[in-house]
């Protein structure tokens, strides 16, 4: 099931390939900008404007119980639908996003919810610190259940005066249980990974012959101490730092592979897919 909200549009804070490569190719370093943390809070207080309300435990348990079970008395399982931040005044927004439902706990399911909206919203900040500019993100939500959803964004991006779009991707992995995004270095190591990609034996997803080849060249103006920065610093949740730029990595795992994304130049798409076999390691 889709639907499609429009809400005004924050600034919002949280491989997004988007702007990592841009910072030597393209007119407008978009990978540059930051939110505040203050931004992200107005953001989180639009996400959801109507007031919490307090149950009891008894309350709490029922509605747990409810949850879990149908009708039947099974298990109920857990869903994900797609839902749409859309926004004009400020450009043209257009951003899906997951809505978990059938949560053990409605609290949970609460904070969960406005987790994945901020973080596949955050680009929208990062964008806007240019003034307004066009976004199209479309997501899949790849695995979902009670433990764990990993959602994979893909669009583009066009930040006011940049001379064309830009390849979009990043990706969120949510820990359902303790309501936290999970990143590159709770599937695999970044050093190990830098050296797997700087070596013979890497995979990169869907790619041509060619544009494999033109990856590996440009691969080989990098290092693996390079890499290791991109990868330890892959994912949400962002940084806090002042000044962070959006990540240049990001990755998932599914049915034993790990997916990582690079940064690469415009002319090769923005972003490249590498892939590893965490069961073969």
């Amino acid at each position: 099931m889709r639907r499609t909200y429009i809400m005004p549009l924050l600034i919002l804070t949280s491989s997004v390939m988007l702007m990592s490569c841009k910072k030597k190719q393209d007119d407008t370093d978009l990978s540059g900008i930051h939110t505040t943390a203050q931004a992200q809070k107005e953001t989180m207080a639009a996400a959801t404007s109507a007031p919490v309300e307090v149950t009891t435990a008894a309350e709490t348990t029922k509605a747990a119980q409810e949850a879990e079970t149908g009708s039947d008395g099974a298990l109920a399982n857990v869903s994900a639908d797609i839902e749409t931040f859309q926004n004009s005044s400020a450009g043209s927004v257009s951003i899906q996003y997951p809505v978990v439902s059938n949560l053990s706990d409605p609290q949970t399911q609460k904070a969960v919810n406005e987790l994945l909206f901020n973080n596949a919203t955050a680009i929208a900040g990062f964008v806007a610190k240019e003034g307004p500019g066009t976004i199209d993100i479309t997501c899949k939500v790849i695995s979902v259940d009670r433990s764990r959803l990993t959602a994979v964004y893909k669009g583009t991006a066009q930040a006011q005066g940049s001379a064309y779009p830009t390849n979009v991707f990043y990706t969120n992995t949510v820990d359902l249980k303790q309501v936290k995004s999970l990143g590159f270095n709770d599937y695999s190591d970044a050093y190990t990974m830098a050296g797997y990609l700087m070596s013979d034996d890497v995979e990169f997803y869907q790619a041509a012959p060619e544009l494999t080849q033109a990856l590996l060249n440009h691969r080989a103006s990098m290092s693996v101490e390079q890499y290791t920065q991109i990868f330890d610093q892959a994912d949400f949740p962002l940084s806090s730092q002042e000044g962070a730029s959006f990540p240049e990595s990001f990755s998932y795992t599914h049915e034993g592979v790990l997916y990582f994304s690079i940064p690469v130049p415009h002319a090769l798409g923005d972003y490249a897919i590498v892939t590893f076999n965490i069961d073969g390691k």
